[in-house]
């Protein structure tokens, strides 16, 4: 996979070519894999829509490069405008500044509010699947309590190569000033991130437990006295740019994406986040030392990080859950047989999973 630059979703017309020949073998390669389901092991325990979910995942990521999955996808923007036309919404997108938007994932309400930053190795744009599953969970928590209204708005931030370090962390705080200046009080705002969004909630809380230096000219987020965020919950946060953990390769087989396919990923995200020496800590969680998210609990009152047991990632998650002082605040769960992000997996076969069922259940807790 290239590192050198390109415009966002740049393709060639061979690179096109490419595109449609290698997702060819797709149907083929879905029905070879759920007549094997029965007898591998890591797969037995799926039905065959999630079989079917996982295999489209898996091919089509690993089998294209990050400019092709680009122009595929479009940009977060493309995604959002064919997502509300499909649930018949409004789209309402308010822009921030300094390239962050917000994108209203539900009505505008800015009582409570599910602030949603998506995944994508910081490359790709929110995926359709991810937005159902954070609508039908906060959906189904107004609807279970009829005098609570929570509003779900996901960040469009910078994405590579647009987007380096500390870019995105800017833009993160950015959008919840904006939240606060619209009444949203700091523990009525709930953080959610899977993946790269996860490795960013990180960073925001790296931020306000160790600012970042005053040259990278990151806003400060300074909370009233006595106020803290409602909650972080961080689901599969990619906390590493390295593939040398034993995981990577016992699980390259199991998860919805190869060691191989995440060391790409990896080693064409790693010059635009690792931008200066201060990124270390910010830019892969694992690299931190031990403590230094201790005294979380001092600027947000829970945290749950979840991890599967059959991701690439689950070693340097593991390590980062660590980290945490072992306090009630926090919540740590590692999915029995899970891969990388199993709740939309899960949301994409029209099933709710144990991950899925446990993060709507914790987040209903925490508002």
């Amino acid at each position: 996979m290239a590192i050198t630059a390109r415009p966002y979703g740049s393709v060639t017309w061979l690179e096109r070519l490419h595109m449609v020949f290698s997702l060819l073998p797709l149907p083929v390669v879905s029905i070879y894999r759920l007549l094997a389901s029965f007898f591998v092991e890591h797969d037995k325990h799926k039905s065959w829509r999630r079989v079917l979910a996982d295999v489209s995942f898996r091919f089509s990521s690993s089998s294209l490069k990050v400019n092709q999955i680009q122009n595929l996808l479009g940009t977060d923007v493309d995604v959002y405008s064919k997502w509300t036309r499909r649930h018949r919404l409004e789209s309402n997108i308010e822009d921030l500044g300094q390239g962050a938007s917000l994108m209203w994932l539900s009505e505008k309400t800015t009582d409570k509010v599910v602030l949603y930053i998506h995944g994508g190795c910081y490359c790709l744009p929110m995926q359709d699947f991810a937005a159902d599953y954070w609508k039908q969970t906060v959906d189904s928590i107004n609807k279970s309590n009829p005098g609570t209204s929570v509003g779900l708005v996901g960040l469009i931030y910078s994405l590579i190569p647009d987007g380096n370090f500390p870019n995105q962390l800017k833009q993160i705080v950015i959008a919840i000033q904006h939240l606060i200046s619209q009444g949203t009080k700091p523990e009525n705002i709930h953080i959610a991130g899977e993946s790269a969004g996860g490795g960013l909630v990180l960073q925001l809380l790296s931020h306000l437990l160790h600012p970042v230096s005053s040259s990278l000219s990151v806003p400060s987020l300074t909370l009233p006295q006595g106020s803290k965020f409602g909650s972080m919950c961080i689901m599969s946060p990619i906390v590493s740019l390295k593939t040398k953990a034993p995981s990577h390769q016992e699980n390259t087989d199991k998860d919805v994406l190869p060691s191989w396919s995440w060391g790409e990923l990896f080693e064409y995200a790693s010059p635009f986040l690792k931008t200066s020496d201060a990124a270390g800590p910010y830019a892969e969680a694992w690299t931190a030392p031990e403590g230094w998210f201790s005294g979380a609990d001092s600027v947000v009152k829970r945290v749950f990080i979840s991890v599967g047991e059959y991701e690439c990632m689950r070693d340097d998650v593991a390590d980062v859950m660590k980290k945490f002082s072992d306090d009630a605040y926090l919540t740590t769960f590692i999915e029995k047989k899970g891969v990388h992000n199993s709740q939309y997996l899960d949301c994409m076969a029209g099933e709710a999973g144990e991950l899925a069922v446990k993060i709507a259940d914790w987040v209903k807790e925490s508002l």
